[in-house]
């Protein structure tokens, strides 16, 4: 700095509002006004609050004691002393009037203190200050035992208050401006005395400012401005110091400048060298480019083109040396730009990629181009362009369409094939399960575990037909939409009239079976197969589909409906054929152990459900009756009425025999007129008892039969119990065939049991 210049602090002195004194002086005289304001209003406001509530004390106790005492006067209409107790409230100077008024709010005694004090405007029920605020009014009510009887109303002057709060005011007016006087003088000459020194080190620091670098500042006080001023005078010496290594590093420097000058004169020659060898360089890159069969583009960060070789404008077909100038935007769609600034993106951080572009010319033609992208950059690592190697790929991508969609092709083909192998291996299963089934039962539960892996994406109900029975009645179903028919009838379902398969793809335009009608909503389209084998039907199959058509899938909607009739077709004629053998078989087994004439058990199934009963008696350790039962001169009777008078008999003994016994016990007609009971797990009483029956309802029978009526017939019944009879069938069997004998012998009509003897093994 030269020493030469002006002084800040010459010919210029700081205002007062501007000065440190003067600010610490203003920001406080506001709050000293403010606090004098506040005293002058606040000191009168609460000494007016305590007159007030003093005043109310007092009026409250006054009309407390006038209550009480005027009470019982008003109660016995004595208005002497209601007037004694008036007078004696008028003693206080500031009560202005005195009310008594009954129930009705009639006037019973009044005290003013001016005869002229109009009394209407304060005969209400308020407490408190009066509307004009000059009068404290008090309420009591009057009550004598319990009874109400009337207003105690009493009125105080607030004048008294009202003087004393006005002479309030005035002394503390008075007293607030001698307070913010005093204050505003001692503040003033405060905040001089304090800011003396920081004025004294604002006077120097100017002085120094100036050029003065000798200058110091002569504080020597213990306290902060006196730390502040060693501080001061510690920089200025250090100040002083570095001024003089400026100069030294000034010298120094000019004298590295002009070395630097010689240095960068010799690098700008050499630089011009290596300009020259570039160009040259730049030269034979251009000829390699343009001989090249690839196009190579350089475009910059706007996608404008700067540079194209010629197979680069074959690419997109423009004219040689047009390509400068104009952007990628020109040659394909909006979402491929944005994938090219993607890309773009990616050069800025220094990545390479090699991706696919599309590009569309006005000619409606396309063209795919593999693009291997590589950043350039300056000297300062900024981004400047994009260097691309393009290559036409468009045949190439054609070709490998081609061979996706053949792939497409085969891989569909075998995945049908495939898809029909499985469902031929589900068939060979089913179909070798359905051969291993026992009954109808097993058959069906078969049929419903294969039907959830033939449609796993439907529904479906079985429908039999039960013999002698017209509905068909819903045997199982699969799936998660169940059928709320439980019965179809045969004019019910249009697979049933027609004899053949009925398809309902949509509802609203096919015909709808009469059955279906009961669903709220079909998920999906519907199939009804009848089930029919060798020319009897059997049953009804109905399935559901529950899978919506996604979008794509039109195509193969006829497809697929085929493929799916198709299977259901196949799986219902397997489950149809199987119904109809397992019935059969079931048919010729009954006629098999079928008595022809009774319709009981015959001799054949006795014998092995009595070995199959046996042991099971053996693991449970059980008991097993058996019954062997005659009617009683039953060759009599035919040689008397004759063979199908006999036959009605049999028939009807039979009908008792079954109607005799629990469901679980074998009846059999073991030959001629000699019937069997084979009662597992029983007890012996159940045994006997059950026995006892048969004989005692056989004897009340009366059979009728071409107008005669047969009654008095009897049965003979001997019985054996396993294991304390015998323990096989044959011995069984044997036993109980003794006892009947026996029963036969000692008179008929009878129950005989089988001796208890050890029974050979």
């Amino acid at each position: 700095m030269n020493p030469g210049a002006p002084s800040l602090a010459e010919g210029k002195k700081v205002p007062f509002h501007s000065s440190l004194a003067g600010k610490f002086f203003l920001a406080l005289v506001p709050l000293l006004a403010l606090f004098c304001l506040g005293a002058f209003f606040l000191v009168p406001y609460f000494y007016r609050q305590i007159g007030l509530k003093a005043t109310a004390d007092h009026a409250r106790n006054m009309a407390r004691i006038g209550a009480y005492s005027v009470g019982p006067a008003v109660f016995f209409e004595d208005g002497e002393t209601v007037n004694e107790v008036l007078h004696s409230l008028s003693r206080d100077e500031n009560l202005l009037f005195a009310l008594i008024l009954n129930e009705k709010g009639e006037t019973i005694a009044t005290f003013k203190k001016t005869p002229d004090l109009d009394l209407t405007p304060f005969l209400t029920d308020r407490v408190g200050l009066s509307p004009d605020k000059k009068v404290w009014l008090e309420n009591y009510l009057l009550a004598y035992q319990e009874r109400k009887l009337g207003k105690f109303i009493l009125g105080f002057s607030l004048e008294p208050i009202m003087r004393s709060t006005t002479s309030v005011r005035r002394i503390t007016g008075l007293a607030s401006l001698t307070l913010f006087i005093l204050s505003v003088l001692i503040v003033y000459y405060l905040s001089h005395f304090v800011t003396l020194s920081l004025r004294r080190i604002s006077q120097a620091a100017s002085e120094i400012a100036s050029g003065q670098y000798s200058r110091r500042v002569e504080i020597t006080s213990p306290d902060e401005v006196g730390l502040l001023a060693a501080s001061f005078n510690h920089m200025l010496d250090h100040l002083a110091e570095t001024m003089k290594k400026l100069e030294e590093a000034r010298e120094t420097l000019e004298r590295r400048v002009e070395e630097r000058t010689a240095e960068l004169q010799k690098e700008i020659a050499e630089r011009i060298q290596v300009e020259k060898k570039l160009r040259e360089r730049e030269d034979l890159f251009r000829s390699m480019v343009e001989s090249l069969g690839e196009g190579v583009v350089i475009v910059d960060e706007n996608e404008i083109f700067i540079f194209a070789n010629e197979a680069a404008h074959r690419i997109f077909e423009a004219e040689i040396s047009s390509l400068a100038g104009r952007c990628l935007s020109d040659f394909m769609t909006p979402d491929q730009f944005l994938l090219v600034q993607e890309q773009t993106r990616i050069r800025k951080i220094g990545k390479r990629s090699t991706y696919e572009l599309r590009l569309k010319f006005s000619s409606g033609q396309e063209k795919i181009v593999l693009v291997t992208a590589t950043p350039q950059f300056d000297e300062n690592k900024k981004f400047i362009s994009t260097l691309a190697v393009l290559r036409d790929i468009t045949e190439i991508k054609r070709n490998e369409e081609a061979l996706r969609s053949i792939k497409n092709q085969l891989e569909q083909t075998i995945k049908k094939l495939e898809e029909q192998n499985k469902q031929a291996n589900l068939f060979i299963q089913m179909s070798d399960a359905f051969q291993l089934a026992q009954n109808e039962k097993e058959i069906i539960k078969i049929a419903m575990t294969y039907a959830r892996l033939f449609f796993p994406q439907e529904s479906g109900a079985l429908y039999l037909k039960k013999p002698e029975s017209q509905p068909l009645e819903r045997d199982e179903f699969w799936g998660e939409f169940k059928l709320k028919a439980e019965y179809i009838f045969p004019d019910e379902c249009w697979a049933l009239r027609k004899g053949q398969a009925h398809s309902i793809e949509n509802p609203e335009r096919d015909i709808v079976c009469p059955h279906l009608l009961l669903e709220e909503k079909l998920l999906g389209p519907s199939l009804c197969i009848p089930l029919a084998s060798f020319g009897e039907s059997v049953g009804l199959l109905v399935m559901t589909c529950c899978r919506a058509r996604s979008e794509g899938e039109e195509d193969l909607l006829e497809e697929d409906r085929s493929r799916r009739q198709w299977l259901a077709l196949n799986f219902s004629q397997r489950l149809a054929t199987a119904l109809f053998t397992i019935r059969l078989r079931e048919s010729l087994r009954e006629q098999s152990i079928r008595d022809a004439l009774t319709g009981l058990y015959n001799r054949r199934f006795l014998e092995e459900s009595l070995s199959r009963e046996i042991f099971r008696a053996q693991r449970s350790g059980s008991m097993i009756a058996c019954m062997m039962l005659d009617l009683d001169h039953f060759k009599q009777f035919n040689d008397l009425y004759g063979h199908e008078a006999g036959d009605a008999v049999l028939q009807e003994i039979a009908r008792t025999l079954q109607k005799s016994v629990r469901r679980e016990d074998i009846v059999c007609r073991y030959g001629g007129e000699e019937f069997a009971i084979i009662m597992p797990i029983t007890s012996r009483e159940i045994a006997i008892k059950r026995a006892e029956i048969i004989l005692d309802r056989v004897r009340h029978l009366e059979i009728y039969y071409k107008g005669n009526i047969f009654k008095e017939l009897s049965l003979s019944i001997g019985l054996a119990f396993y294991p304390v009879h015998g323990l096989t069938a044959e011995q069984l069997l044997q036993q109980a065939d003794m006892a009947l004998f026996e029963a036969k012998r000692t008179g008929r009509d009878r129950l005989v049991i089988a001796p208890e003897s050890q029974p050979q093994s």
